[in-house]
């Protein structure tokens, strides 16, 4: 397999160029702060933020179970060969810190890669969501994420959630979601990302393993890979190479105070980079990070640049 595993430090540019703008914007802002010095201190009525160039729709897979489908799209006229799609599990907990660092990385859409200047492609973010404006819906994501349990006792773990819809709700992202979004947008056929985060990232493991050309990019941040005893890593090692690239990330320590669980995520996330490497030359490219200084709620947050940049690569 071509391997790379990545341990690398993040350039500074993209920060000077965020400080740069930041402070423009102080410096414009300055005569119409001085202006507004006499304005009445009763506060304006209050309207929900908005985020630019996004939008929501509803779908229901083929059991009629709804989902929140939301789009942010980059500006400007759509590309002649269309988008790419970055598919987001948990898309009520991790839409908005997507959209807003693809809209960054889409303003700024030169970068360099392996060396060699690279230009951001066009990419959707969609955000696969719940109904209502919980960030988790547990027993929904638990179904949707995860397969039929071998091992029974792994069941309790989900405190009464129940597994088993995997293969339908992967199914429903590549035959009901994707056909619904090229209906509104013109779609590339070689560049779909899935992302997922703890169970979602187990999803888009058990995806690579079971379905791999379902999606081109697997982006997998810390995934509970401690699920049906590392079931996962055995059905990649039993999966056939793909020419799929894999993003995993996975923090150092995945619950500070608790050793043995963040053991657990840690040995897992390293038995699927060791399976994903011995699998040859004819396999995909692998990114792999342990991330210091994060927790199992905080890297999907400090991952995100590096998702938008792996899905949105030429």
């Amino acid at each position: 397999m071509n391997i790379k595993i990545f341990f690398e430090l993040r350039s500074w540019n993209l920060y000077r160029i965020m400080l740069g703008c930041a402070a423009l914007s102080i410096m414009q802002a300055g005569p119409a702060l001085a202006a507004n010095t006499d304005t009445p201190t009763q506060p304006s009525a209050s309207t929900p933020v908005a985020l630019p160039d996004t939008q929501e729709f509803s779908l229901q897979d083929a059991n009629g179970k709804p989902y929140r489908i939301f789009v942010a799209v980059p500006p400007g006229d759509a590309p002649p060969q269309g988008y790419g799609t970055l598919t987001l599990l948990d898309g009520n907990a991790y839409f908005a810190t997507a959209a807003e660092a693809m809209r960054m990385i889409q303003t700024f859409p030169e970068f360099v890669q392996d060396g060699a200047k690279q230009q951001a492609q066009p990419v959707l973010v969609v955000g696969v969501a719940y109904p209502g404006d919980a960030l988790f819906d547990g027993p929904r994501r638990s179904w949707d994420f995860l397969p039929p349990a071998r091992n029974p006792e792994h069941i309790e773990r989900l405190r009464g959630a129940e597994p088993g819809g995997a293969d339908a709700f992967l199914a429903f992202l590549t035959e009901t979601l994707r056909p619904a979004l090229a209906a509104r947008w013109p779609l590339r056929n070689d560049l779909h990302t899935l992302a997922g985060h703890s169970l979602g990232g187990y999803f888009t493991l058990h995806a690579l393993a079971n379905q791999p050309a379902a999606f081109q990019r697997y982006a997998a941040i810390s995934p509970s890979t401690w699920w049906d005893d590392l079931r996962i890593a055995t059905d990649l090692a039993q999966a056939p190479a793909s020419q799929a690239r894999v993003l995993l990330e996975v923090a150092e320590d995945e619950w500070p105070g608790y050793p043995d669980y963040s053991t657990v995520m840690l040995d897992g996330a390293r038995a699927v980079r060791d399976t994903l490497t011995q699998k040859g030359p004819d396999a995909g490219t692998l990114r792999y990070r342990e991330i210091p200084g994060a927790d199992h709620m905080t890297t999907p947050v400090v991952s995100m640049p590096d998702i938008v940049r792996f899905a949105t690569r030429p």
